[in-house]
């Protein structure tokens, strides 16, 4: 496999029946990026495009891999043919744009892959509304709700971490877009689109990772938002994280109604608070992005998680640690864990 193919992978399911039995069956994925362009596509010609993807899917099938974790809404916009969202950018290099000759990317990924036995897992970021020029067009909710946006400022830029959670790009000091997580219909409308995607297309698997509330940090800039929705809340930080966990709750729910054979996985940053487990020293994601992946697999919204372990063995972000952490956590709530694997991070591939 080429560094340049996917630029994470994860593998492994660590088996329900024990973490010492042998796995009945594994769960061997792959990340493909389409936000800035990542890993997918690197033109906007449609048949480079579909040569691109056969290529990833031939060579993920020769490696045997079972699943394919498919960007599809980076910034509140669309790798599909969406009546909610524009066409992303980075499909067409135009937002709003059609592919030309037209085709549908999620639908050719969903037919392409299963003729090789791979999954499609579909995966969202629910809350991101700009990036570079994502949200430029007129139909954008950027535009056509600013009454929805949050512009966050730098406040607090763990650089330390967020460098091995991004992916080493380039740190931003830009401010951060994001759709308000604590309006109402903010959850509404991002469970639309994810509902649009499980009821249309024959996918296997509803993905979100890690950006919730801006890794940047946040300080009052949803005030008037908690005084106008607090739900009875008086501690805003505990709000911020419910806010994250209605949503988590309602896709949940809405799944089993409407397609209950979908799985629905999450990939949160690999530490879940500060010193858990002991020795752990990083980002804290509870109270940083108010992602409280603990309480997602405790009331079993989700079929599995994948946290984000990007970290080799030793140090403050011990893999040998907070992989059986997780691995404990998971068990005890019969979900299954993926360890996210960040094998660009690899530097010999001989």
């Amino acid at each position: 496999m080429t560094k340049k193919l996917c630029s994470i992978i994860f593998i492994i399911l660590i088996s329900l029946q024990g973490l010492t039995a042998d796995p009945k069956e594994e769960f061997r994925a792959v990340w493909v990026a389409t936000v800035l362009r990542l890993d997918w596509p690197s033109s906007s010609t449609v048949s480079t495009q579909k040569n691109q993807m056969i290529n990833i899917l031939n060579t993920m099938e020769s490696y045997r891999f079972n699943a394919i974790v498919f960007q599809v809404r980076p910034a509140c916009d669309a790798l599909y043919d969406s009546k909610i969202e524009p066409w992303s950018n980075w499909l067409t290099g135009t937002e709003g744009k059609a592919p030309s000759p037209y085709y549908d990317p999620l639908a050719f990924v969903v037919e392409e892959a299963h003729k090789r036995g791979i999954e499609v897992h579909a995966w969202f970021n629910p809350y991101r509304a700009r990036k570079g020029d994502a949200g430029s067009s007129a139909e954008h909710v950027f535009n056509t709700h600013p009454e929805w946006i949050l512009a966050v400022g730098s406040k607090n830029s763990n650089s330390q971490y967020r460098s091995l959670d991004e992916r080493n790009l380039p740190e931003s000091k830009a401010v951060d877009y994001i759709l308000d997580p604590g309006k109402e219909a903010v959850r509404e409308y991002v469970l639309s689109v994810i509902v649009d995607v499980a009821s249309r297309y024959d996918i296997d698997g509803i993905h979100m990772d890690d950006y919730f509330y801006p890794y940047s940090g946040i300080s009052n800039e949803d005030a008037a938002t908690f005084a106008e929705e607090s739900r009875g809340f008086t501690n805003i930080h505990d709000w911020r994280r419910d806010n994250i966990n209605l949503l988590i709750q309602a896709i949940h729910d809405t799944l089993e109604v409407i397609k209950p054979r979908v799985k629905f996985g999450m990939s949160p940053f690999g530490i879940w608070k500060n010193g858990v487990p002991a020795g752990i020293v990083g980002l804290d994601a509870y109270s940083t992005i108010y992602c409280d992946a603990v309480t997602w697999l405790n009331e079993q919204w989700i079929d599995y998680i994948t946290p984000q372990l990007y970290w080799p063995f030793g140090g403050g972000q011990d893999y040998g640690k907070l992989m059986p952490w997780w691995a404990g956590i998971a068990a005890e709530n019969k979900r299954h864990l993926y360890p996210g694997q960040a094998v660009y991070r690899i530097t010999n591939w001989t």
